[in-house]
């Protein structure tokens, strides 16, 4: 598929898809007529990308374990170590972001309870 298609299939802006491009997260193939084509895999590639980088891990980091796993250099070992340690970073995440959301939804029920109650305590998890 072309830019334009790419575009429409990830929700990406262009300028995205240069940037993703520009720091090795994407690797488009080019057609005779000089034309980025993209495939269904580099699709779910930079919508992963995308939702990695939404959820704090750098650039970097995602273009290189992009790049490690498509050369192949990688053992099974290593790629599951990989992703157990990036599910453990999404699990601590998800842990911080559930005792944020119950602290602004204390807050929140206080302030609609017209703040006479003591001030919910900010939880040691954040």
């Amino acid at each position: 598929m072309r830019i334009k298609e790419f575009e429409r299939a990830t929700g990406l802006k262009r300028s995205t898809i240069r940037f993703y491009e520009a720091q090795g997260v994407l690797h488009p193939e080019y057609g005779a007529n000089g034309y980025r084509i993209y495939t269904q895999a580099q699709v779910e590639g930079a919508k992963l990308a995308q939702l990695a980088q939404q959820l704090g891990f750098s650039i970097r980091e995602i273009a290189e374990a992009g790049e490690a796993w498509r050369e192949g250099v990688l053992t099974r070992a290593e790629k599951s170590k990989i992703l157990r340690a990036k599910l453990a970073e999404c699990r601590d995440k998800h842990k911080r972001l559930a005792a944020l959301s119950d602290h602004l939804e204390a807050l929140a029920d206080w302030v609609e309870g017209g703040e006479t109650a003591p001030k919910p305590a900010l939880n040691a998890a954040l």
